[in-house]
């Protein structure tokens, strides 16, 4: 749980997690608007390299009920790492969202979902929780119309959709995200249609995270 969150845990049959990587980025503030017209609040698992210049994004974030977390600092491959880069990735980024908002993250996403038993080993006892994901599509490759439709056929209840509101520095993935904005806003019509609300990751109960 982020400090100064609510401690509750969502019951409701009708909640599911947007959920967002590599951000912040220009991109973040569209994102943000599109949440705070439907009603819906997320989480954002920020690459610490692109905090710098955006502070004012995340600090929005959090004033607006959206949830902050971990998605390293620089989007390495962590297998590929030591144990003590792998605590570095996490905790200089940690330490920056930190500074900027005055909130400690807690819920942490690896690059590429790549966390094997030398990751967690490396994260143990820090009391970090590890966020996975059940909707993963492409949309920092896919049009706005496949994103949504691949989100749209598989949303339900408990559901944790991977979205990317920014990009690792020398991505290969499309320059903008655009699509995904564009993406979005379908998914949350399409939410609002079916009663389904967004909530951030802290109000599940820890064992639905692992997806």
């Amino acid at each position: 749980m982020l400090t100064g969150m609510s401690p509750r845990r969502s019951t409701e049959k009708s909640v599911l997690a947007l959920t967002f990587d590599d951000g912040p980025s220009p991109w973040t503030i569209e994102i943000l608007d599109l949440l705070a017209e439907h009603g819906a609040r997320a989480t954002f698992f920020v690459l610490g390299a692109n905090i710098a210049g955006r502070e004012s994004t995340l600090r929005r974030a959090i004033a607006e009920g959206h949830q902050l977390g971990l998605h390293s600092w620089s989007h390495p491959h962590l297998p590929d790492l030591s144990p003590g880069e792998v605590r570095d990735e996490m905790f200089r980024t940690q330490t920056a969202i930190e500074r900027a908002t005055g909130t400690v993250a807690r819920f942490w996403r690896p690059p590429y979902f790549e966390a094997d038993e030398h990751v967690r080993r490396a994260l143990a006892g820090t009391e970090l929780i590890e966020v996975g994901c059940s909707i993963a599509p492409e949309d920092y490759h896919w049009s706005a119309l496949q994103t949504a439709a691949y989100v749209v056929e598989r949303l339900e209840p408990g559901a944790i959709v991977d979205l990317h509101d920014g990009q690792p520095e020398n991505s290969g993935s499309d320059p903008t995200r655009t699509a995904t904005v564009a993406a979005l806003e379908l998914i949350l019509a399409e939410l609002e249609k079916r009663d389904l609300r967004s909530a951030p990751v802290s109000e599940f109960p820890l064992s639905a995270l692992e997806k």
